[in-house]
């Protein structure tokens, strides 16, 4: 789920372009007048945004060039709280992949996938995407944003993270929901932001959940899913190993549909097999990060996925 980005915060004063209260590296620099000089409509029309100048403000206070660990999960939630509808910000952004201002994470930053060909064969295979229907809480996560972890980006430690999969218009859909970093449970009297994706058993493997995002900040974004254990029709362990214009990333995540996990725990049974699998696949469970949903703020998996098609259709 996942972005990386160098942010750039511009401000407009006799015709230049500077940072407003910032200090960034030389690099930094230069990837900001790239995106002016190469996207420069698009720079000037944000400008004139207040949402657009909003969501670079946003992006501005996540840090730069690997300033704070779990930067990249916090820019992705400005995105999706602030840019995710602004036609000038999704513009002004669009631009700068495309002319190549926004450099790519070097790998191995940002999470390694643990599912390759030899060990492919010990994944579980689902039946069909039914096997997932509803709604599943995040207890724990691996991609937790630690600096110098190899797993910065954040996105497995964002609160309140939900998965739901939902059947509607004749096909299921996946829908994820957070808050922004350090927000806590209640995401600070805010609503959580969601991306929604299509899914689908890979023909060639089905061992392969291939999930497509319908609305991600930075298009395309495609990941792999590989459910590593499912020791109980309620928990299961995956892994998501996916890349879109600005990195490669991966995480593995353990979700229950549990109604209250915080209250009941993993079952001692069901953990046992949880950790014999990331043994198996290289993962070190003592390292992954807790999810806690008690104080998390009510979503609808369903309407959002049904307003989408509807705006889409």
């Amino acid at each position: 789920m996942v972005y990386y980005f160098r942010v750039f915060y511009f401000c407009l004063g006799a015709q230049l372009l500077f940072f407003q209260n910032c200090v960034y590296g030389k690099s930094d620099f230069s990837l900001a007048m790239c995106a002016a000089t190469k996207c420069t409509g698009q720079f000037f029309n944000c400008m004139k945004d207040k949402n657009c100048r909003d969501t670079l403000n946003c992006n501005r206070k996540c840090g730069s060039s690997g300033t704070k660990a779990d930067q990249q999960a916090c820019h992705l939630v400005c995105q999706l709280d602030k840019g995710l509808g602004n036609k000038h910000y999704q513009s002004f952004i669009g631009c700068g992949v495309k002319n190549d201002c926004i450099p790519k994470l070097p790998e191995g930053v940002d999470g390694t996938c643990p599912v390759n060909e030899s060990n492919m064969d010990q994944v579980y295979q689902l039946s069909s995407i039914k096997e997932l229907e509803g709604t599943w809480l995040e207890v724990r996560g691996r991609n937790c944003g630690v600096k110098g972890s190899k797993w910065e980006g954040g996105y497995d430690a964002l609160p309140c993270r939900n998965s739901s999969w939902v059947f509607s218009d004749q096909d299921w859909w996946y829908h994820t929901s957070f808050c922004s970093p350090g927000s806590g449970g209640n995401c600070k009297g805010k609503k959580p932001v969601h991306l929604i994706a299509s899914p689908s058993i890979n023909p060639n493997n089905p061992a392969l959940l291939d999930v497509d995002y319908t609305n991600p900040p930075l298009k395309p974004q495609e990941e792999e899913w590989y459910v590593i254990s499912k020791p109980h029709p309620d928990w299961l362990m995956y892994a998501y190993c996916g890349e879109n214009p600005a990195a490669k990333y991966a995480g593995v995540n353990i979700i229950t549909r549990t109604p209250k996990p915080w209250e009941t725990g993993i079952p001692a049974e069901v953990e046992s097999e949880l950790k014999k699998s990331a043994e198996k696949f290289g993962i070190e469970y003592d390292q992954m990060c807790s999810g806690d949903h008690r104080n998390c703020p009510k979503f609808d998996a369903q309407k959002d996925v049904e307003t989408w098609i509807d705006e889409n259709k």
